[in-house]
């Protein structure tokens, strides 16, 4: 078995025996490699699996942490891929959402170690997630998806064990939530005239790739009574506006947001030809301008496109889902598959 980093004296490609995968997942406790769920013993052979599936050598580098000096490979992902209850098949999607993370404009060292707990949404695009069952439907945030839960919760063990984002230590949340067990969906692709995300952030239909935005905050934008696209934009605008969006000189003006859109609200925008161009077009300037009291704040988006809608949701509810940014931008890589790099 190969365990990652924290671990006491074993460093993240040494080999450790067990009697029994029930010592293993005792261990794995008491060593601190868990978000306090059982774990999967990751076993040569299980890595192995995850590594070729997605044809990447065991130390291939996903990325750094230069502030904590962490280099996280290929073989560690995977190990924590594993743990966290990934099929082979998850891996090349949880290794672009690593990359995506540990971009530098991910934010890596500040979105993990903040006081705030931010989380860690991950998008899935394209022909992959239907193959592998990520769900973009009914209930598609929450529990009961094994594709959308180990696939979040495979980041989020990276975040803990190699990048060393352990509750007391370098991960200073003053309370955390529970987005930071599992945060993990797909976008729905049928709304008719509406560009999937990674098509708009320059991707081919036919391309899968992953998006992963830090969350400060999720909050709800209920609104049954609008008929419009306008009158439901304008709901959205006031939504933001009364938490806003501030300013940071590293990210400058890429700040975004990301709006998980419903179909109650989705079918107003179809009916009336409205494509998602059109409706950040709309909200740019009204979420931008000047403040108009206390309980409306300015938002620092740089530019229309810095709007992410995101089709997604079953029906009943008229409802759209806000994401607000915690320093970093959502960054989007492509899921790639092939043959083993050196």
């Amino acid at each position: 078995m190969a365990p990652s980093e924290p671990g006491p004296a074993v460093p993240p490609t040494a080999r450790v025996e067990w009697p029994d995968e029930e010592a293993f997942r005792e261990d794995a406790h008491a060593r601190g490699w868990t978000d306090g769920l059982p774990v999967v013993p990751a076993t040569p052979d299980r890595v192995a699996a995850c590594l070729a599936a997605a044809g990447l050598a065991p130390g291939v580098v996903l990325g750094t942490v230069p502030t904590r000096e962490v280099t996280v490979t290929a073989e560690v992902a995977a190990a924590n891929a594993v743990m966290a209850g990934c099929r082979p098949e998850h891996f090349p999607v949880v290794a672009a959402a690593v990359r995506a993370h540990l971009d530098e404009y991910g934010n890596c060292h500040s979105t993990t170690g903040t006081l705030s707990g931010a989380a860690h949404a991950v998008i899935v695009n394209g022909p992959v997630a239907t193959e592998i069952g990520v769900a973009s439907g009914a209930g598609c945030l929450g529990p009961g998806f094994r594709a959308n839960a180990s696939i979040g919760r495979a980041l989020r063990l990276v975040i803990r064990n190699a990048c060393r984002a352990v509750p007391g230590e370098l991960d200073r949340a003053t309370f955390s939530w529970p987005l930071r067990y599992s945060f993990c969906f797909a976008e729905d692709e049928t709304v008719p005239g509406w560009r999937p995300l990674h098509v708009q952030r320059g991707f081919s239909p036919g391309q899968s790739a992953v998006t992963v935005h830090s969350v400060m905050r999720m909050i709800s934008a209920w609104d049954s009574s609008s008929r419009t696209p306008e009158g439901v934009l304008d709901t959205l605008v006031a939504e933001t506006r009364v938490h806003g969006m501030s300013g940071d000189a590293f990210l400058g003006d890429g700040i975004n947001v990301v709006y998980v859109m419903g179909k109650e609200h989705q079918r107003f925008f179809v009916e009336a030809g409205w494509t998602k161009e059109r409706m950040q077009e709309y909200l740019w300037p009204r979420l931008t301008a000047p403040t108009a009291g206390p309980r409306d704040r300015w938002t620092n988006l740089g530019a229309p496109a810095n709007i992410l809608v995101v089709a997604a949701g079953g029906a009943g509810m008229a409802e759209t889902w806000i994401l607000f940014p915690h320093l970093a931008r959502a960054v989007t890589r492509p899921v790639e598959w092939g043959t083993v790099a050196p």
